[in-house]
C-alpha cells in the first residue's frame, strides 16, 4: 500500500542539517522464537529462532528475493542477526556485513522481561480500564505503552517513552548517516520497534495488532521526509 504524501512525518536529524540523499530501507521483523512461541515477554531477553523463526526468515527472503542490497542493518539481539543473515544467503547478497546498531532493538521490558505475555498485560492494563494491549492500543499509542509498563514495573527498570523513542530515533539518524544516495538497504528489527517506528511516520496507519514474523515494511527517505511505502507485508 502506498500513503499519499500528506501522510508524510518530516524526521528532524540530530544533525541539524538537511538531508539531501535519497535512500529506501525494506524494514524486517526477525522470525519466530522460542519466546514468541512459548508467549513469553520478549524485549532485550533473547531466545534463538525456531525452525518456525528460520522458515519465517526464508520467507521474507523470498518477498525480497529480487532486490540487490547496497547495506544490511540489524538490532545487536541474536534473533535479528540470525534472520538478516538468511535473508542475505537467500537473495544472493551474502557478500554483505550486517552492521549491528543496538538502537533498533527492542524495548526493554524490565522485570516483566520472560514473564507470560497475556497476563503481563492484564496486569499493566486491567487497573487502567482495558482487557489487554490490543484494546489499550486502540486508544494509545506505543509511548504511552511504555509508560504504561515503565510505571507497573516495580523496579521501574522497563524503558519508559522517552528513552524508548530517543533511541528508536537515534537508530534512525545512524540509518541515514550510513546510508549513501541512492542505496537500498536490509534493517531487520523488532515488532514493537517497527511499530512504534510505522506510527511515528504515519499515524493513519493502523498499527495496534501484532505484526507478523518476518514482516516486510518499506520506507523511502527523501530530503528530511520518510514515506511509508508497505506496512507488515
Amino acid at each position: 500500500m502506498r500513503f499519499s504524501c500528506a501522510t508524510l512525518f518530516i524526521i528532524k536529524l540530530k544533525l541539524g542539517s538537511v538531508l539531501i540523499k535519497k535512500f529506501t530501507v525494506y524494514l524486517i521483523r526477525h522470525g519466530e522464537t522460542y519466546l514468541n512461541k512459548y508467549d513469553r515477554m520478549q524485549g532485550w531477553a533473547d531466545a534463538p529462532l525456531t525452525p518456525q523463526g528460520i522458515e519465517d526468515a526464508h520467507m521474507a527472503a523470498k518477498k525480497v528475493q529480487d532486490v540487490h542490497f547496497d547495506q544490511a542493518f540489524s538490532s545487536d539481539l541474536t534473533r535479528a542477526v540470525h534472520t538478516a543473515h538468511i535473508i542475505l544467503d537467500d537473495t544472493k547478497n551474502d557478500a554483505l556485513k550486517v552492521t549491528q546498531l543496538p538502537n533498533i532493538r527492542e524495548a526493554f521490558f524490565g522485570y516483566f522481561e520472560g514473564a507470560n505475555g497475556p497476563e503481563t498485560w492484564d496486569t499493566i492494563c486491567r487497573p487502567l480500564g482495558y482487557n489487554g494491549i490490543d484494546d489499550f492500543l486502540k486508544d494509545h499509542t506505543f509511548y504511552e505503552t511504555r509508560d504504561a509498563m515503565h510505571a507497573a514495573d516495580p523496579f521501574h527498570d522497563a524503558e519508559d517513552a522517552q528513552a524508548f523513542k530517543k533511541r528508536i530515533l537515534a537508530g534512525v539518524d545512524q540509518l541515514a548517516e550510513k546510508a549513501n544516495d541512492g542505496e537500498t538497504l536490509l534493517v531487520v528489527s523488532h515488532m514493537d520497534a517497527i511499530r512504534s517506528l510505522i506510527q511515528l511516520l504515519n499515524p493513519q496507519i493502523d498499527v495496534h495488532l501484532p505484526i507478523k514474523n518476518g514482516s516486510l515494511n518499506i520506507l523511502n527517505f527523501t530530503d528530511n521526509q520518510a514515506e511509508v511505502v508497505a506496512y507488515d507485508k
